[in-house]
């Protein structure tokens, strides 16, 4: 690692150059940091007690991507994904919703329909069959 590590920061142990035991691969939630010497103290998930120290040259920190994800996302999943602007609030970018717009034949009455107050649309008009269908005028 090449700055200071935060206490509280999650590490994976990247290399070991033979100042201590821990295993590569191993997570670590840093809790004292030396400055001193560059070393940190790590606590390994489920446990509670901090482990030898270690060179900050021999940690990681753990970050987590877009690329992070692809990787142990399924296909299809991820290729929506990639189909979005963004992951922290998911919706889909602008050229793929232009895309799916333009694929509906009626999209454009489809929005003007939606967004008609109800006030504008016209009147229903009961059907013979038509058991919900109340009149007004019958009360």
């Amino acid at each position: 690692m090449e700055r200071e590590p935060t206490v509280g920061e999650l590490v994976v142990v990247a290399r070991n150059s033979g100042d201590h035991s821990q295993k590569i691969g191993e997570r670590l939630v840093v809790c004292r940091v030396d400055d001193d010497d560059s070393t940190l103290q790590g606590i390994p998930r489920g446990m509670k007690s901090a482990n030898d120290w270690i060179p900050w040259a021999d940690v990681e920190p753990v970050t987590f991507g877009w690329d992070y994800a692809r990787r142990h996302l399924p296909e299809d999943v991820a290729g929506i994904l990639d189909a979005c602007d963004g992951i922290q609030h998911i919706a889909l970018n602008s050229a793929i919703k232009e895309m799916i717009l333009e694929s509906l034949p009626d999209w454009r009455q489809r929005v003007e329909d939606a967004v008609r107050p109800a006030c504008d649309s016209p009147a229903r008009k009961p059907d013979e069959d038509d058991a919900d269908y109340v009149d007004d005028d019958t009360f």
